[in-house]
């Protein structure tokens, strides 16, 4: 049942809001995908049932002017309205579904001009990552300042986030409103960092920084 709710009411990434409105509804990329595929291929299957059906050859009926004749080449008889038509709708759906898709990848990169508030080092390793970020090496004078540094491992529970020690794990934390950048290398294999509530992913990819 929960397999069959996830696909019924599945919501747009958080990212996606900004572009799709405040919700995952039938406004959102999400579901304009899956409402558009849905009515396609209604639409080519209803169609192809009917020719299938209407048009069907039976014994006793005479042949049709584009019937198959040894040692004849096949006549080309088109309609040009129906050959239009079939290219130019597909190509005005795909290129809306490309348009609304494209959107979000613009909060993926940096902003000309936006300077960022924390720039932190993500490597990745088997099978871990590991943050680290200059402030950490600073002097504070409030010791709660946000600080992540060590060895990330995938949490028992991802509602909590353990407090960084001396062998920290759990989750990475940053201030909220801050403008971050991320500089990705890998120590070994190429890995993926990716934030499912962005709706996308980066290849971290050995001896490449990202």
């Amino acid at each position: 049942m929960s397999l069959l709710h996830d696909l019924i009411f599945f919501e747009n990434p958080t990212i996606w809001n900004d572009f799709g409105g405040d919700y995952g509804g039938f406004g959102g990329v999400v579901w304009q995908m899956f409402i558009w595929s849905l009515l396609v291929g209604l639409l080519v299957a209803v169609w192809m049932g009917y020719n299938l059906i209407y048009f069907r050859h039976a014994d006793g009926d005479p042949d049709h002017k584009d019937a198959l004749k040894v040692g004849v080449f096949p006549h080309e008889r088109g309609n040009p309205k129906i050959e239009i038509a079939w290219t130019i709708a597909p190509l005005i759906l795909v290129s809306w579904l490309t348009l609304i898709s494209l959107g979000p990848l613009d909060y993926m990169w940096d902003v000309d001009g936006q300077e960022a508030d924390i720039t932190i080092e993500v490597t990745a390793g088997q099978w871990f990552w590991s943050f680290g970020t200059p402030i950490c090496n600073e002097e504070k004078e409030d010791p709660e300042e946000w600080c992540s540094t060590g060895i990330y491992q995938k949490p028992v529970n991802f509602d909590e986030c353990e407090k960084p020690t001396a062998n920290p794990r759990g989750c990475l934390e940053i201030p909220y409103g801050a403008v971050v950048h991320f500089r990705l290398t890998s120590n070994d294999v190429l890995h993926a960092f990716n934030f499912p509530e962005l709706g996308i992913k980066q290849d971290v990819v050995p001896n490449l920084e990202t």
